[in-house]
């Protein structure tokens, strides 16, 4: 029984073959985002830093009345994503949070996580 039981585990001696096909992002990408918030009647600024921050970031600031979002692609580290989020709480009165290993998002409701193809 011992032996049926190591023959199983181990695959009977074949190694399974791995293939790399990279982390795919659950999110869109910037310029669709942009794209989406257009679309949906917002005024869209996209830059390629955070200024404030001295961050080199894609960012995309989009306002529609009170309604408002500010993303962050491609941030590098947990301390930078920290310094944005410190940012975020400062500079709005109002706002959610949302974030993932690279992309940090603070906006003002849930209809423009839709209007911007998030949710």
């Amino acid at each position: 029984m011992l032996v049926v039981v190591m023959l199983t585990l181990s695959g009977c001696g074949a190694r399974p073959v791995t293939e790399d096909v990279g982390r795919e992002s659950t999110y869109p990408e910037a310029g669709e985002v942009a794209a989406n918030l257009e679309a949906a009647g917002f005024d869209v600024e996209s830059l390629e830093s955070f200024e404030e921050l001295g961050l080199n970031v894609s960012r995309i600031k989009a306002v529609n009345g009170e309604d408002y979002l500010d993303i962050c692609y491609d941030v590098s580290s947990a301390e930078d994503m920290g310094r944005i989020e410190e940012h975020y709480q400062q500079s709005y009165e109002k706002y959610n949070l949302m974030s993932d290993d690279e992309m940090i998002c603070c906006y003002s409701s849930e209809s423009v996580l839709e209007s911007a193809g998030l949710q």
